[in-house]
């Protein structure tokens, strides 16, 4: 049968040729990392809870070998070694030191999509240090993406920042004109006092 040609090229090659070749199946996109400190503001000894969140897009499969590591800012430091959350294996996979300043987990397991799963650490500020407003994100006390180096998980942090309030200097107090006449009379008094002897 004398078939139709597009040049030297049958017309159904033609068309083949046209149509895009159907590419294999993609891979799904990582889990989401973000976290997050509640209360933002504690005082001198107090504890803020530092709480990872692992987003997992709907129809995503489980993971078993999410993991990040979290390098606290100078100002905070781990409260103590307490680690909860609902991920299925949130406290083995979490390695802490209290005073330490370094969070790793390994082989954090994320639900099927579409889930959520947290990590949660307790944190406090180190002594000494204070931090009496968060407007300017200041560095010691701001925990942001670039503190996290992460594997198997988007690296999707936004800044968080700690206010410890600062302790109350003891005020002094006004010395009003009666005060300051009594402290006047007693001063002088003691330095005649002081030059009869």
């Amino acid at each position: 049968m004398n078939r139709r040609r597009y040049g030297s090229i049958p017309i159904l090659a033609a068309i083949a040729a046209l149509v895009p070749l159907r590419t294999s199946a993609q891979p799904a996109p990582p889990p989401v990392l973000t976290k997050a400190f509640s209360p933002t503001t504690i005082s001198p000894g107090g504890t803020t809870v530092l709480t990872f969140t692992l987003s997992n897009g709907a129809g995503n499969p489980a993971e078993s070998n999410v993991g990040f590591t979290d390098t606290l800012p100078s100002g905070l430091v781990i409260a103590d070694n307490t680690v909860g959350g609902t991920c299925a294996n949130a406290a083995a996979a979490t390695l802490t030191t209290a005073g330490g300043n370094t969070i790793t987990v390994t082989s954090l397991q994320v639900p099927a999509g579409e889930a959520t799963c947290t990590v949660t650490v307790n944190v406090t500020n180190a002594e000494n240090h204070f931090n009496a407003a968060c407007a300017a994100n200041p560095a010691g006390f701001t925990n942001a993406a670039a503190n996290v180096t992460a594997s198997n998980v988007e690296n999707s942090i936004q800044p968080s920042c700690v206010v410890v309030t600062p302790p109350v200097s003891p005020s002094v107090p006004a010395l009003s004109g009666p005060t300051l006449g009594l402290l006047g009379a007693a001063l002088a008094a003691a330095a005649l006092w002081s030059m009869r002897r």
